[in-house]
């Protein structure tokens, strides 16, 4: 029993040991366990060369009782011997000067120098640009986010910088750059280097692109300040400048633009254009897409094709563009606006104080063309090509264009002149109310009509009418609704007028009445007193070599002489007339002799007269001239020679009798120098078979030489031949007719003469 009680207390004994084993093992591992997790619950041990670590870092920037800025970091450590704090989770407010601001710096961990001031965070910086008023109101729609590293704050100045990469966003765009400087108390951020901005309008699937050299970023001021060489670029378009600075609005989107510094706007495709001015404005509206912009001081433009070349000049330019597609839809222009086009030879300046155009859709993807365009003011056109020059002035101009830009008809209104010069011709003016000019695809005008009291001039050459039309290709002008043509002798009257302005040509047609003002030099006839009237149904011929031809109907008249046929033609400067077809002319003669009326006795023996005494003058007869009037096929007239000549069967009659005969030459007065007066007939020779009647007497022969001074008429030639009222028939070798008393001379041709006497029935 013992054995076995001691063997069971020994089991018991070795059961308790293992459990105080047990027991005191647990307490020692819970121990060792609970200062493991006290000593990973106490701080770290501080390093030998730190001084002092804290679990919160603030301090704050104040001036005048006013916070400028305030400096958080959830956890410092301040070095002995060392001027410099490290500070983690750090972030800075500023509020500027006048606690406008709510700009916000955070970053993970920065160094804190206190003798200096500055802080410098070596890692990534995140900065907030933001008003107080937006932070309150809508906080982070209206910031500037700017990303950064290697970033120093200077607590004395307030002014962030890096010479690091930067990049940076607002709500109009975003951009990067190399440098900065953030300016705490005026929002003012400096991007010192390689500037790069895209700019991105609403509702336009285009970004602005725009570079340069260094940027200004003012946030109170909502404007970004771009220096050169700037650059911007929107699809094909592309401005440089020295300067470019961008006004953003609340929203911080680009709302207006200035481009300064020898600006320069130009297209990087076909067709080459380009602007320059000293300043460029862009407008922008509340969306911020671009509306429009203005270009000022010395406007110079130019566009450029394989075939034309445009240039256009002024002071101001402003350009309206559509919204939806940034295209160009309006141009006025003022200042000297002076638009020149070079079109396939043809030359086009147009020179106005101000000038509209306006721009139609094109094709997608081109550039828009005119549609329409006019002058604000008094403006000039310049045409020239081929060896002429047209100039066209008007106080305003209205121009239509064709679907590719070209100008297809130009309106001119109130005050119309058009002024030509056709090689070394003499100039030309055109003046009207109104003016339509159409133009060829080349730029070649093809017609200008004018209307409204259109009045020519060419030297002493004048034209006036209702309506007017130039043709280019043939040079002629057409002058219609009472027209008159005229010079410094002479005035023309039609219902129409062709006049070919290169050649002188000229038709006209409906009533044509001609008055050379004055006869002698430069007149078609010096037959009377007073002017030269001609009239016919229509006339052509040259102005230039003053040759003229008058048909249908024609007729002239002068004083007391009339000529008239179906087709009178002059040459004014050889002073030659020509009227052929029925001719019908009206001649004066001079005044012959007057005396008693002689008693008619009966031829003596042999055919000769009873006496040779001489006749008596008739008395109580008119001194008035006698009128001749002459008919035939053709009449010609020389004014310096004073001659008329008709032939191919003439009959001339009077109030003294009536001859017929091939051919009658009229020999006319000369009137003194400087006079303007009655020419009459002096004498006159008609040939073949001329047949005299005066009374009951006929008379034949081949000649008759008349002379008015002594009243008598010479037949002779062939056999001269006297057939009284009872048909008695007197021969001889020539028979002379004194008109003036009746009496009659027959020459026998023996030397011996005989006087019969006749009494002639009245």
């Amino acid at each position: 029993m013992r054995n076995t009680q001691a063997a069971r207390y020994a089991r018991w004994a070795a059961a308790a040991a293992v459990l105080l084993t047990l027991i005191a093992a647990w307490v020692y591992v819970r121990r060792a366990w609970r200062e493991a997790a006290e000593r990973q619950q106490a701080p770290p041990a501080v390093p030998a060369a730190v001084e002092k670590q804290s679990a919160e870092f603030a301090f704050s920037q104040v001036e005048q009782n006013r916070t400028l800025f305030t400096v958080r970091a959830s956890h410092t450590t301040q070095f002995k011997d060392q001027d410099k704090d490290i500070l983690e989770d750090v972030q800075v407010i500023i509020f500027g000067r006048d606690g406008s601001r709510h700009d916000k710096l955070h970053t993970h961990e920065c160094t804190y120098e206190p003798a200096s001031g500055h802080i410098v965070c070596l890692g990534d910086v995140e900065i907030d640009l933001e008003s107080a008023e937006d932070a309150r109101q809508h906080p982070g729609a209206r910031a500037a986010h700017i990303s950064a590293s290697d970033v120093t704050f200077d607590r004395e100045t307030g002014v962030v910088s890096t010479p690091k990469g930067v990049t940076f966003r607002f709500p109009g765009g975003e951009g990067h750059g190399v440098g900065a400087l953030y300016h705490t108390g005026e929002a003012a951020v400096e991007l010192l280097h390689s500037v790069e901005l895209s700019l991105t309008p609403p509702n336009q699937p285009t970004p602005v692109l725009v570079s340069g050299s260094r940027l200004e970023f003012s946030h109170n001021e909502s404007r970004l300040r771009l220096l050169g060489p700037a650059r911007a670029q929107q699809g094909e378009r592309e401005l440089t400048a020295g300067e470019i600075v961008i006004q953003l609005d609340a929203n911080l989107r680009a709302r207006h633009a200035v481009a300064s510094g020898n600006p320069q706007l130009r297209t990087l495709e076909p067709p080459l254009e380009t602007i320059d001015a000293e300043k460029f404005e862009g407008l922008m509206n509340a969306a911020g897409a671009v509306t429009g912009f203005v270009a000022e001081g010395n406007v110079h433009g130019t566009r450029t094709t394989p075939t034309d070349q445009d240039d256009f000049r002024a002071q101001r330019a402003e350009f309206v563009l559509d919204a939806a597609g940034n295209a160009l839809r309006e141009m006025t222009a003022t200042g000297g606006v002076t638009a020149r086009s070079m079109q396939q030879g043809q030359l086009r300046q147009l020179e106005t104080p101000a000038l509209r155009l306006q721009f139609g859709p094109g094709d997608p993807g081109e550039p828009r063309h005119i549609v329409n365009g006019e002058t604000l003011a008094p403006g000039t056109i310049e045409i020239g090509a081929r060896g002429e020059l047209t100039r066209v002035h008007a106080n305003r101009f209205v121009g239509k264009f064709d679907e590719h830009g070209k100008l297809q008809v130009l309106y001119g209104h109130s005050g119309v002149e058009v002024h030509r010069q056709l090689g070394t011709d003499p100039p030309q003016l055109i003046t009207s109310q109104e003016m339509i000019t159409t133009f060829a695809p080349d730029g070649a005008w093809l017609n200008i009509k004018e209307s409204g009291n259109v009045r020519f001039r060419q030297v002493d050459r004048t034209a006036e009418a209702e309506r007017a039309t130039i043709v280019s290709a043939t040079n002629i002008l057409t002058l219609e609704g009472s027209p008159v043509v005229g010079d410094s002798t002479s005035r023309t009257t039609a219902s129409r007028f062709e006049i070919n302005q290169a050649t002188g040509d000229l038709r006209a047609s409906g009533g044509v009445r001609t008055t050379y003002l004055s006869a002698g030099p430069g007149g078609p006839a010096n037959l009377g007193a007073g002017p030269v009237h001609i009239s016919s149904a229509s006339l052509e011929g040259n102005a230039r070599s003053a040759h003229l031809i008058y048909s249908g109907g024609a007729r002239l008249w002068q004083g007391d002489s009339v000529i008239q046929g179906d087709i009178l033609e002059l040459w004014r400067d050889e002073s030659h007339l020509q009227a052929r077809g029925n001719v019908d002319a009206v001649v004066p003669r001079a005044p012959g002799p007057t005396g008693q009326p002689a008693r008619s006795t009966p031829p003596g023996p042999a055919g000769r007269s009873a006496s040779s005494a001489p006749p008596k003058p008739r008395s109580n007869s008119s001194s008035s001239p006698t009128i001749w009037r002459v008919r035939g096929p053709l009449l010609d007239y020389w004014d310096k020679e004073g001659r008329v000549h008709l032939e191919g069967g003439v009959s001339a009659e009077s109030q003294e009798g009536e001859m017929f005969s091939r051919t009658l030459d009229m020999f006319l007065s000369t009137p003194p120098p400087g006079t303007n007066v009655q020419r009459q007939i002096v004498r006159a020779v008609a040939l073949g078979g001329v047949v005299m009647h005066q009374g009951d007497r006929r008379a034949t022969a081949e000649r008759a030489d008349y002379t008015a001074a002594d009243g008598k008429v010479v037949l002779s030639g062939g056999q001269p031949a006297l057939t009284d009222a009872a048909s008695d028939i007197t021969t001889g070798h020539s028979l002379t007719f004194f008109l003036a008393n009746d009496t009659i001379l027959v020459d026998s041709g023996t030397g011996s003469r005989t006087l019969t006497k006749h009494r002639v029935e009245k």
